[in-house]
């Protein structure tokens, strides 16, 4: 009989050295063992198993990876309070919510400190043993594998494996590979479900949940920049490749946080990046969304910060008291906007002997454009450097971005400037919709916004030394915003039906635009006497008297004293045939002379002191000379 039949609960028999010898038809057994172990042939192949799990772990995105290492972000103490109590009682007390949801979406700018959330967040919850797995991408690590998608669910077996609490996990999952060993070839689903899902299936019941931890965390998703590492490829990654692994990663996680079954909440921590706030936006009664904004007073933590490493910085280098006031610490409260990276940065600044003593660095901190040369906030230009070259067209980007900030104040509203900045519809999305996490293009109602987080971020891009090639000099500038108006001025507002239905109580657009043509229109360009017209239709009856007066200044302001551009003809012609149909006093030929060597500027708080005047303005002087009859 063999003798596998005389052991049926067993697998396999393990003989050593064993010698049978039959007498008198006995039987004895003459082995240094003889054992019937079925978990040690599982013990014996799972080293295998364990070996090729290994290899397709991404040992650097742990939380306390040492690629990571001790100085990875974490929240300065007595900071981010709030937001991390907000955090944590989901963690523990979220299955009380009226309407409980799996995923918690902490989203915000660039630098405002997610990752720092994040890792203090895994830190707690490891502490507490709430901690089953964490996975932290990062674009700037040094190996691909933390920029890649394939790694995260093999990564995620391999940490939750190792609780002890869950009896049975690492057997499964092991007989799992053993059963399947290219399963790491496959695509995330099919991971999930060999590798997580059947094996916490199988196991159910034989432990306490009770004791199990509670929390996957993933920080850093919109790093991830493709499925593969040969996608990156030694010309970067592209950005199909990383908005298509992003969406697959959410796509498996929503899938599931949606089996009751699943023991796990799952934090997932972001920019507020296109691909992810549109799959979120579908999907919103599962998931709790935390945006790090003024709601969570940035400004206190950042004060709390900056105070406590000036204070440490002082004791290092035996600085007196006097060093880096309370005034120093608001104005560097100030331009942070909000944004723990900058304040960050400053203190590593001040903190480098190498650069000089921090008495030193601290003014050249306040008087930043001294910078250029030593170039202390290398972090954060390449953070920008590498958000705006998302964009497809990232020189485009820039120009829209420098067009917004140094626009006219009196129109900062995004439709408004929606209209002028397209040339199609959705071109706002095509050119920015890559850089929310650096300026926000819908508000808290949905409503187009035109909201820079980072002030920095301006600075950066006016100086040369720190953008390189995507510095867009005031110049081109100025260029690109003659064209967006001359352009929008040839169709007439035609994106004006856009401006009002996102703003059902204003249809001024027409006027708005007029009023600031005057401030933005490019001589160079060739307009017509229909432009003009129309021009002078739309704006504002009541304040032409300023209106009129303006243009007729600005476009002349580019003319030379010997020639005038053909755009100062063709608006100053129309302009005058106006006034004159309606009374205005025109300048003389004393002041056109005048006004060829010396430009007359027009000062809206004297308009009586332009030769250009409204009946029923009084002028402070006297006309002697004849109107003169061309322009």
């Amino acid at each position: 009989m063999d003798a596998r039949d005389q052991l049926p609960n067993s697998q396999s028999v393990v003989v050593k050295s064993a010698q049978v010898r039959n007498v008198a038809g006995g039987y004895h057994d003459h082995s240094h063992t003889t054992t019937n172990v079925k978990n040690i042939q599982i013990a014996n192949s799972g080293r295998h198993e364990m070996e090729a799990l290994l290899k397709h772990v991404a040992h650097g995105a742990l939380h306390d990876s040492a690629e990571r290492g001790p100085d990875a972000p974490k929240c300065h103490p007595e900071t981010r309070i709030a937001v991390q109590m907000d955090i944590m009682g989901w963690i523990e007390h979220g299955e009380r919510d009226d309407a409980p949801r799996r995923i918690l979406w902490l989203s915000g700018p660039a630098g405002s400190g997610k990752t720092a959330i994040a890792g203090t967040i895994a830190d707690e919850c490891h502490k507490k043993g709430l901690l089953a797995a964490s996975f932290f991408f990062s674009a700037f690590a040094g190996s691909t594998n933390r920029r890649v998608s394939r790694l995260l669910i093999s990564t995620l077996a391999y940490s939750l494996i190792r609780h002890k609490s869950i009896v049975g996990l690492k057997e499964a999952v092991l007989s799992a590979i053993e059963d399947d060993p290219i399963i790491f070839e496959r695509h995330l689903d099919q991971q999930l479900e060999t590798l997580i899902l059947t094996p916490f299936y199988n196991t159910l019941g034989r432990s306490d949940s009770r004791q199990w931890p509670g929390v996957i965390l993933i920080d850093g998703l919109d790093e991830c920049q493709s499925r593969t590492e040969s996608d990156i490829g030694p010309g970067g990654y592209t950005r199909t490749a990383g908005t298509n692994a992003q969406k697959e990663v959410l796509s498996v996680l929503s899938r599931v946080c949606a089996d009751p079954r699943f023991p796990f909440r799952v934090i997932i921590a972001s920019r507020p990046e296109p691909v992810i706030r549109q799959f979120f936006s579908v999907s919103p009664n599962n998931v709790l969304n935390i945006f790090l904004d003024d709601k969570y007073d940035p400004d206190s933590d950042i004060r709390l910060f900056l105070t406590a490493m000036f204070s440490d910085i002082r004791r290092r280098y035996d600085l007196p008291s006097t060093w880096a006031s309370k005034d120093v610490v608001e104005i560097l409260v100030k331009e942070a906007s909000g944004q723990f990276i900058y304040a960050a940065t400053v203190i590593r600044f001040l903190g480098n002997p190498r650069l000089g003593p921090p008495q030193q660095l601290l003014t050249q901190v306040l008087d930043w454009r001294s910078l250029n040369d030593s170039k202390p906030f290398a972090p954060l230009d390449l953070l920008y450097d590498h958000i705006l070259r998302t964009s497809p067209d990232p020189l485009l980007a820039v120009k829209w971005i420098r067009f917004i900030h140094n626009h006219h104040s009196h129109s900062r509203d995004a439709p408004y400037l929606k209209c002028v900045l397209e040339s199609y519809t959705g071109e706002t999305e095509h050119v920015l919709g890559t850089l929310t996490s650096l300026i926000e293009l819908v508000d808290k109602n949905r409503k187009p916004s035109f909201h820079f987080y980072h002030k920095s971020l301006l600075d950066f891009l006016g100086d040369p030394a720190r953008c390189s090639d995507l510095h867009v000099n005031v110049t081109s500038v100025g260029r690109f915003r003659g064209e967006r108006y001359y352009h929008t001025l040839q169709g007439r507002g035609h994106q004006s039906d856009s401006y009002i239905s996102t703003n059902p109580l204003r249809h001024d657009f027409p006027r708005e635009f007029c009023m600031n043509l005057a401030y933005y229109i490019d001589p160079r360009c060739r307009y017509t006497s229909e432009d003009v017209e129309w021009w002078l239709t739309n704006a504002a009856p009541h304040d032409r008297n300023i209106r009129i007066p303006r243009m007729y200044a600005s476009i002349h302001d580019q003319c030379k004293w010997y020639h005038c551009l053909p755009a100062c003809g063709v608006w100053r012609k129309g302009i005058l045939q106006y006034c004159r149909e309606y009374g205005w006093r025109v300048p003389t030929m004393k002041q056109l002379l005048r006004d060829r060597f010396k430009k007359i500027d027009f000062d809206p708080s004297t308009p009586e002191q332009f030769p250009l005047q409204r009946p029923g303005v009084e002028s402070a002087e006297s006309i002697s000379d004849h109107p003169m009859t061309d322009a």
